[in-house]
This record gives structure tokens, sequence and C-alpha cells, in this order.
């Protein structure tokens, strides 16, 4: 699980009046509205007694813990002790970590690391369609698998798996043609084009008027983005039907991911359809996830020689390799020592605030 990386930590929709609890990497987080509506991000465990705080109240713009009462603003700390009193002066350690956040796509990003503004990487971006109505159509999902990050990022990158897998890959050869990997600056991007074969049964073409644009050739552009655990899928299909199908993977932990989907059309416009377009794509996931839930070992290999790698599974090994370079850089939870430790002591992600020193109760999570 690496650091100093964005994720996504809720739907923008989840956070209204209530503090919005929520985990990852592992470690438990707050999030909340202050005053000015801006959602902010804190780690969920109060500094005094270790109550959660997202099972606690909204109270003039901060979070109050729910066990003695203590309120905390957006930069983390505290600034009511009720026991204590309104003038009572707050010690310095007093406070947890806040963490970066954004609001993009409808969803709630936060960068969990300690990394500064100048420093830190961008979240990229990779979906200049979101918000075009005219054009397509969108649909959100929100699925949470029980496997390891990388076993389901690397499945979304496979595709030799399509043809025995998925009901709508059938009509595919088992014969992969090998498409190049192309390396970005935090990821891989892999060009792919298919022949065509009517199906006649594709869910996709039921009630879909016919296309106006007729194509050769079937052509899918895969992206993905170490940064922000992101995958885009773009496939322009021959019978003249456009999708996205665009990707954020969360850790929950090491063995859990929530993944959070949108899917684009510019077919079957109608508001209508969008039940069934969902119900689709949920079932093409549940074919992948009968048979990655039984994959072992549970969590990605971090050494290649324990699998064995071909040439049509070239996306996966380069996926693999660059999460594991910037896994280096950027910084990777040893989750062992963390597991261990975490039974009789609070371990949290570091916050920007960190690199300014000062006093901390609570430790930062061991790194690898």
């Amino acid at each position: 699980m690496i650091i100093n990386n964005w994720y996504v930590a809720a739907q923008s929709s989840d956070v209204v009046d209530f503090p919005y609890r929520t985990r990852m990497l592992s470690c438990d987080f707050v999030l909340f509205r202050n005053n000015d509506k801006n959602i902010v991000c804190l780690s969920d465990v109060c500094c005094h007694r270790g109550g959660s705080l997202g099972r606690g109240a909204c109270l003039n713009g901060r979070v109050q813990c729910p066990y003695h009462g203590w309120e905390f603003g957006s930069d983390g700390r505290v600034e009511l002790i009720p026991s204590l009193g309104p003038d009572a002066k707050i010690p310095r350690r007093a406070r947890v970590d806040s963490y970066p956040v954004e609001e993009r796509y409808g969803l709630v990003w936060v960068f969990l690391g300690d990394m500064p503004e100048a420093e830190r990487p961008a979240l990229p971006e990779l979906l200049p369609e979101y918000g075009d109505e005219t054009t397509w159509r969108m649909t959100r999902l929100q699925r949470d698998w029980n496997v390891h990050w990388g076993r389901l990022k690397e499945n979304l990158a496979d595709a030799s798996h399509l043809f025995l897998v998925h009901s709508f890959g059938k009509h595919l050869s088992p014969e992969m043609e090998i498409f190049p990997v192309e390396e970005t600056e935090w990821g891989v991007r892999i060009p792919q084009t298919y022949g065509q074969k009517p199906d006649e049964n594709s869910q996709t073409a039921v009630n879909a008027p016919k296309a106006k644009v007729q194509r050769d050739k079937s052509s899918v552009l895969i992206e993905i983005s170490v940064i922000g655990m992101i995958q885009k899928n773009t496939q322009l299909m021959s019978s003249g039907y456009n999708q996205i199908i665009w990707n954020a993977l969360t850790p929950i932990d090491e063995t859990h991911t929530r993944h959070y989907n949108l899917h684009f059309r510019n077919f079957q416009m109608d508001a209508k359809h969008d039940e069934s377009m969902k119900k689709t794509i949920d079932w093409g996931l549940q074919e992948d996830a009968d048979v990655i839930d039984f994959l072992q070992p549970p969590m990605t290999p971090r050494n290649f020689s324990d699998e064995m790698f071909i040439e049509p599974d070239g996306p996966e090994k380069a996926y693999r390799e660059k999460a594991l370079k910037l896994g280096r850089e950027l910084g990777t939870i040893d989750w062992r020592r963390k597991r261990d430790i975490a039974m009789e002591k609070t371990l949290v992600i570091p916050s920007p605030a960190r690199r300014e020193g000062g006093s901390w109760l609570h430790d930062t999570v061991p790194l690898l």
C-alpha cells in the first residue's frame, strides 16, 4: 500500500451533515464539511482516549468526538475540551493529522502522505469527458472486493482472460495479439485493436438505435496511472457504439479494495436504461470476482520470479513494475510490522503538517 498518493475516500454526496467514516490503507479516517462547506479529512482516532471521530457529530464546522466531546477543526487541532471549559489552554499535542482533499468527478480524493504541496504528485486528468452530457450518458457504481488492490488492478488490465471468464468476450479468440505497452510518467498506456465479429446477443446492443458510424475494427485505449490508482478504457467499437470505463481503486486494507466505477456510453442515452447498464457492468465484475477471489497468494507477489509471466501478460507486468518503482519512491507501508504494532498502539498515515515538526501523540505507520 503506497503512501504519498491520492485515493478516493468517498463520493461527494456521502459527506453531508454528519461525519463520514472510511478506511483506507488499513487506517481509519473521518470526513466532514466545515463552515465553508469544504470537505475535511482527519485521522479518525481521537488523541485523547482513542474515540472514533467518525461516530461523533458535526458542530460549528468541527467534528466532535463521541466519547468526551473534544472538538477538532479543519487543521486537526483541538479547539474545545468541554471538561476544561471554553477558556482553557489547549495542549500542543491535542491534534490529529489532517490531509489534503480535492473534489473531482463527484468523488472525494484525499492525499495520504506528508509531501508538501510543491512536491506531491498531481492527480492526473484522465477524464475530460466528465460533464459532457450531450455526447455521453454516465452511470456510477461502487463495489467492495475481497482482494488485494494489486490483484484487482492487474485483472482490470488483463485482456487474455476475456474469452474465457466473461460472457461478453465469448466471441474473442483465445490467441492474443500482442500490443506494445507504452510507459508514462505515472503508469502505462496500451493501444489495442480488435476485429469485429457481430454478436446479436450483446447486452450493450439491446434496444440500442442503429449506429450512424461503422468501423472496420474496434479500438481500445487502456490508460493506467498508479497516482490515483486510476484506469481508463476508451472503447470505440466497430458497431459505432462507444463507451468509456473509468475505474479508481482504494485499498481498504491488505486484502480488501473499494472500487469506484464511472461508465460513459453514446448509446441508450435515456435514463431509463441506467439500471440495466449498471447491472450489466456489475455482472461482468462478478465474473471477475468469481475467479480472482481465489487467487493464491492473496497479495500480489513482490518478486516476479514467484509467478510465471508470458508475452500476453505485458500490461500486467509493466504496471506491477511501475507500482513497485513508485512505491519505493513515495513510500510503501510495511503491513506486517503495522499489524503487530497496531494491536496496542495507534498508527496513522503521516500528514504534511508532520514536516513542520512539533509534538504528536500518534506514531506513523512503518514503511518498507
